[in-house]
């Protein structure tokens, strides 16, 4: 019978705390924002539309960053 492939437990869990982190920073940087622009005197659905649309997007950069300089040269 064919061997089962090695066991790539140790890159799954680093990807899972990595998923963590980044939830969590998605989660603190909305309710960040939200009471930041709240004190700024933004209305409820300007402060609800650049609250949840800009930690996406710092996610999307931060993931793009490191996929141009850092797992660029792995390969």
């Amino acid at each position: 019978m064919a061997q089962p492939p090695e066991s790539k437990s140790g890159g799954l869990l680093r990807a899972q705390l990595v998923v963590i982190v980044l939830v969590l920073f998605a989660i603190g940087a909305f309710i960040g924002l939200w009471n930041m622009l709240g004190s700024a005197g933004f209305e409820d659905f300007p402060r609800l539309i650049l609250s949840m649309c800009l930690p996406p997007a710092a996610i999307a950069i931060l993931i793009g960053i490191y996929v141009l300089f850092f797992r660029a040269r792995g390969s």
